[in-house]
């Protein structure tokens, strides 16, 4: 793999997104990561971004244009979350909170990142969710309702992309062992929702980040506006 594989990560800075960056190191390629936290990874640089305002969206493509000649791929692993509530205690507030992060700010982060892809035939893989193809087990219709939208999003721009050679794709993981997750789900609660999965298990963040690089590799030359069901038989797209 040529160190010049370099591939941006929005969301980088922990989970799903966090172990695609170390993963993708390993394999050799050149990961940056981009997040509202600060963190630092051995070996890996790191950008701060806040995905809900289109300033900084911005400034951060304009900062790593400065940096780097080129940009191969992108991988949008933003996303946030509220427990589920009855649609009588629907909050505004809320709605705009997650739609703001994980709709809108997955779009200006292709708007801005863009150019880059199209100058390199670059690939794009967004992170969306089990929640997307069936329902939530733990959070709002918010969540479900922006990664529905997401997916509609990754079939319209392979369309209007493909005569541009930029490929862009999805992966749909289930449940998935984060922090995020662990934290704020008993053990109690993650048994019961294991025992609903055909294998038997939550997955592991570095099996995500396997299909993810599947579809950023190189040799993936015609496969765009797909969906890869990462969520250990829950749905079944045989």
């Amino acid at each position: 793999m040529s160190e010049s594989n370099r591939v941006i990560i929005v969301g980088g800075t922990s989970g799903i997104g966090l172990a695609t960056a170390k993963y993708l190191k390993n394999r050799g390629y050149e990961p940056i990561v981009a997040g509202r936290r600060s963190v630092n990874i051995e070996g890996i640089a790191t950008f701060n971004v806040d995905v809900r305002s289109e300033e900084s969206v911005a400034n951060l493509f304009s900062v790593l244009q400065g940096h780097y000649n080129d940009i191969n791929a992108l991988v949008y692993a933003v996303g946030i979350a509220f427990p589920k509530k009855s649609i009588e205690d629907f909050d505004k507030n809320s709605w705009n909170n997650i739609i703001g992060t994980n709709v809108t700010g997955a779009l200006l982060t292709l708007k801005y990142s863009f150019d880059a892809l199209k100058k390199n035939r670059g690939r794009v893989v967004i992170v969306n969710s089990l929640a997307a193809r069936h329902c939530s087990e733990l959070s709002g219709m918010e969540y479900t309702v922006s990664k529905a939208a997401l997916g509609g999003l990754v079939r319209q721009l392979s369309i209007e992309w493909a005569p541009d050679n930029v490929l862009i794709n999805s992966v749909y993981p289930g449940m998935t062992m984060t922090p995020m997750l662990t934290e704020s789900v008993s053990k109690d609660k993650l048994m019961k929702i294991e025992g609903k999965i055909p294998l038997g298990r939550i997955a592991r963040p570095e099996e995500i980040a396997r299909a993810i690089e599947f579809l950023i590799n190189p040799e993936n030359t015609y496969m765009t506006g797909i969906g890869i069901d990462a969520c250990g038989g829950q749905y079944l797209n045989g």
